[in-house]
């Protein structure tokens, strides 16, 4: 059972912080992903070696309408409209799953387009996104799992989306690679243990191990992803 502790912040006051970290996610995918996907038309003819398959068109629509539905639900939230956030809540498990799925056979497929770092061999770079659908996968179950204790439940949801913004902070020129990849999608966890231990006193479990998830699933993959073990994996799931 998830314990009450008092606030002494208001209610509105955890509200406005829980939509500032949404609106940021935001304008991170926006930013990071308006150049090559959403604004691609408007791109000089030649800007972009690879062109965008029925797949990436596919993956970039459902992945939009999950952006577009976890903002929605924040600023139900927000505007505390429980009973829309809970109706239009039943939409998200098979969202999730189908996010699962094409985000493994995407990252698995990018492969063969070498779409990855060019300092970076495909094979390897297939570690970063495969993990980071690990993370999403189970920070967002894990969610909907815990979605009557509201406490862990907008925490890991926040968290769930943290996981998988390395590719549109990846994606965003101005911010080197080392702070976009490794640094930035963890300082949501850090945003959240510093709101947790100003209004409570202590680091809410969920804020804690689902910190811990995001940070092994955007940091480990550099530990690994030279090794034979994992190119070996890496030949035999995508063929190459």
């Amino acid at each position: 059972m998830e314990v009450s502790i008092r606030h002494p912040f208001p209610i509105h006051g955890e509200r406005l912080f829980f939509s500032a970290l949404a609106g940021s996610m935001l304008i991170a995918v926006l930013i990071g992903f308006a150049p090559s996907y959403y604004l691609r038309p408007l791109s000089p003819a030649g800007a972009w070696p690879h062109g965008l398959t029925p797949l990436i068109h596919l993956h970039g629509i459902v992945f939009s309408a999950f952006i577009l539905l976890f903002m929605v639900q924040v600023g139900l939230i927000a505007g505390d409209r429980r009973d829309l956030h809970r109706r239009l809540g039943v939409a998200g498990l098979p969202l999730v799953l189908l996010m699962i799925a094409l985000g493994i056979v995407t990252a698995l497929a990018q492969v063969a387009r070498r779409s990855g770092p060019p300092v970076v061999d495909a094979l390897s770079w297939l570690a970063m996104p495969l993990a980071s659908v690990l993370g999403f996968g189970v920070l967002f179950l894990l969610a909907l799992r815990f979605r009557t204790r509201a406490g862990a439940h907008k925490r890991l949801m926040v968290l769930g989306m943290a996981a998988m913004l390395s590719a549109a902070f990846g994606r965003i020129a101005a911010i080197p690679p080392f702070l976009a990849l490794l640094v930035l999608p963890n300082l949501y966890a850090a945003a959240l243990a510093a709101w947790d231990i100003a209004s409570t006193r202590r680091v809410h479990p969920a804020t804690l191990w689902g910190g811990l998830l995001v940070l092994i699933t955007t940091i480990g993959p550099i530990f690994f992803w030279r090794t034979p073990a994992w190119l070996s994996f890496a030949h035999w799931a995508t063929g190459a």
